[in-house]
């Protein structure tokens, strides 16, 4: 009995381990659909905004609930805020500018 439920921990913690170490689908250089700007997710919960002809922007972001992100981008001097959600392979953030669509180039 105290053998299975050991066997039973080990399981339970291994499954945590691994649940947690899963980056998320984010995580990555996704492709505007609409101009030529590449975004770059990093799994440290960085990234990176690549306009063309235009400095790049830093940025964190967190997971807010599933396939729903939060970006806090340097701009300007200050920090705007972007959400975003993952669906079906395709990105869409959010923000006072209106909205962009990204499709994922590669995984990290």
């Amino acid at each position: 009995m105290r053998t299975l439920l050991q066997a039973t921990l080990v399981i339970a913690m291994m499954t945590l381990a691994v649940g947690c170490s899963k980056k998320p689908e984010l995580v990555g250089r996704w492709e505007n659909t609409t101009v030529p700007e590449l975004i770059e997710f990093k799994p440290d919960n960085t990234g990176v905004i690549q306009g063309k002809n235009l400095p790049p922007l830093s940025f964190v972001w967190q997971e807010t609930a599933k396939n729903t992100y939060s970006l806090d981008v340097g701009f300007q001097g200050q920090k705007k805020r972007l959400k975003g959600a993952v669906d079906n392979g395709t990105l869409v953030l959010v923000g006072e500018g209106g909205k962009e669509t990204y499709r994922k180039v590669t995984s990290q």
